[in-house]
């Protein structure tokens, strides 16, 4: 069964809830979620409506018991198992989109989780690439491929035909130093 938004009616929600609930307790015991995330998405899965699901994190952790901290952990934990996944929402105010709030959904089919913990794990990805060509163009920016220029000549310090002379040189008895050698030894 999966949860689906809209109008469910209330025999459906309290099947859907335990369905829920008796998967929360299989990965409780496989050890895949600790307790807190188990009580913290039992929390969430209260929450569930006949408009859908949304509550803010605040008011999961109320009714979990926990932190607010604890609920993003534990949201995070679920979004990676495939088992909730999250709708984020732009909303207009006073003429801007700002974050509106989150719409989950609990996913109860084994083919659907693994959807979902797929398009996760590829979301976070993407995010984490954005921020690492992020802080690299920065870098850039910022003159640093000077930096880059004098980290090559640090690795690299003579030209190839530099090199031959250096090694000819040892070769004959030098050190590396008196054969003209720039790097560390």
């Amino acid at each position: 069964m999966l949860y689906v938004q809209g109008s469910v009616s209330p025999s459906e929600r309290t099947d859907m809830t335990a369905s829920f609930a008796s998967q929360l307790w299989t990965l409780t015991q496989s050890g895949q979620i600790t307790a807190k995330t188990h009580l913290t998405l039992q929390a969430l899965a209260s929450f569930v409506g006949h408009r859908g699901l949304f509550p803010s994190h605040e008011s999961i952790a109320a009714r979990a018991g926990a932190s607010v901290r604890t609920v993003i952990r534990a949201l995070e934990r679920a979004y990676e198992l495939g088992i909730v996944e999250r709708t984020r929402q732009r909303i207009r105010r006073s003429g801007r989109l700002v974050n509106g709030p989150n719409r989950y959904r609990l996913i109860l089919m084994d083919f659907e989780q693994a959807k979902v913990a797929a398009a996760h794990a590829t979301q976070k990805l993407r995010d984490a690439l954005i921020r690492r060509k992020q802080r690299f163009l920065s870098n850039c920016q910022n003159g640093s491929e000077i930096d880059f220029q004098s980290q090559n000549n640090r690795l690299m310090p003579h030209t190839l035909e530099e090199y031959r002379l250096i090694f000819a040189r040892m070769d004959a008895g030098m050190t590396a130093q008196e054969a003209g050698y720039k790097g560390g030894t």
